[in-house]
């Protein structure tokens, strides 16, 4: 999502809080918008499938978005339980950021390239 299309801008969040003992160094932190960040808080991951087995959240410093996403018209879809982990604890599909980047894609402000 382009910054300047955030209410709230982007804030400098810890892939692995501090909380679980992640450094605050490069290498462990990203730019975040402020939803996801506060969504996150100090979570590493969540539940997810029919097992409820443990996952851990999508690591930008480390992974590359594609292999765990996919964007359909407007609604990101997990590719893998790492990406479903992630989309639903970020809430990226909430009916209001999904307008947004509806909105976003007829000016072809998104995605980004």
């Amino acid at each position: 999502m382009p910054e300047a299309e955030l209410l709230a801008g982007c804030e400098v969040d810890h892939i692995i809080s501090r909380k679980h003992g992640g450094l605050t160094d490069s290498a462990n932190l990203a730019l975040s918008c402020e939803r996801c960040n506060r969504a996150k808080g100090t979570d590493v991951g969540s539940v997810v499938g029919p097992e409820q087995a443990f996952v851990r959240l999508f690591n930008p410093r480390i992974e590359e978005w594609s292999e765990h996403f996919q964007l359909t018209g407007a609604t990101v879809e997990s590719k893998t339980d790492i990406g479903e982990a992630t989309v639903r604890l970020l809430r990226f599909n909430s009916p209001d950021r999904v307008l947004q980047r509806q909105v976003l894609q007829q000016v072809g402000a998104y995605p980004i390239r």
